[in-house]
C-alpha cells in the first residue's frame, strides 16, 4: 500500500519536471512551473539566450494589473533580476488578458534574458508576481546554474 502510494505521489513530479519550491511568507505556489529544457534542479541556464517558463496559477481575488519581480540570490548576494517589459505580467497572459476574476485560471509565458556577461554560478531566482497593490499572486524559487553552453 505504501509503495502504491509512493508511486502516485511520485509519477507526477517525474512527468512535470516541477524544480521549484515554495516562497516564504506563505506566498501562493504556482499549481505548475514548466522551466522549458530543465527537468531537475539546478536548471541550467545558458549565457547568451533567453529561458522560458510556463507558470499556471489561480487568482485568489480580482486582479486588474500585474508585475513579475525577480530576484537572484548568489554567492550570498541578493539583487533584483532585470526582467525589463518581461516584467509586465499582463502582457505575456496565455489565452487570458487582464483584469482578471477572483478563482480564474491562468497560464503565464515568463521569458528571462541571460546575458553573455552574466558569471558561471549557481543561483537561487525568486519569481514573485504581484497585484496591483504590490501583493502576491503567486510566488516560487529555484535553483539555477548558469553555464557558458548546454
Amino acid at each position: 500500500m505504501f509503495r502504491a502510494l509512493f508511486l502516485i505521489a511520485l509519477v507526477p513530479a517525474l512527468v512535470y519536471g516541477n524544480v521549484t519550491r515554495a516562497c516564504t511568507g506563505g506566498r501562493p505556489h504556482p499549481l505548475s512551473v514548466d522551466i522549458v529544457g530543465c527537468t531537475a534542479a539546478p536548471c541550467h541556464l545558458v549565457r547568451g539566450q533567453n529561458v522560458v517558463a510556463n507558470i499556471d496559477f489561480t487568482t485568489d481575488r480580482a486582479v486588474t494589473s500585474m508585475t513579475t519581480i525577480a530576484t537572484a540570490t548568489a554567492l550570498n548576494v541578493v539583487t533584483n533580476y532585470p526582467l525589463g517589459t518581461n516584467a509586465v505580467t499582463c502582457n505575456f497572459l496565455q489565452g487570458s488578458s487582464c483584469p482578471l476574476s477572483a478563482n480564474e485560471d491562468v497560464t503565464y509565458r515568463l521569458t528571462m534574458p541571460i546575458l553573455a556577461i552574466y558569471p558561471l554560478v549557481s543561483l537561487n531566482i525568486e519569481i514573485n508576481v504581484v497585484d496591483q497593490s504590490n501583493n502576491s499572486v503567486t510566488c516560487f524559487v529555484v535553483d539555477a546554474q548558469v553555464v557558458a553552453t548546454k
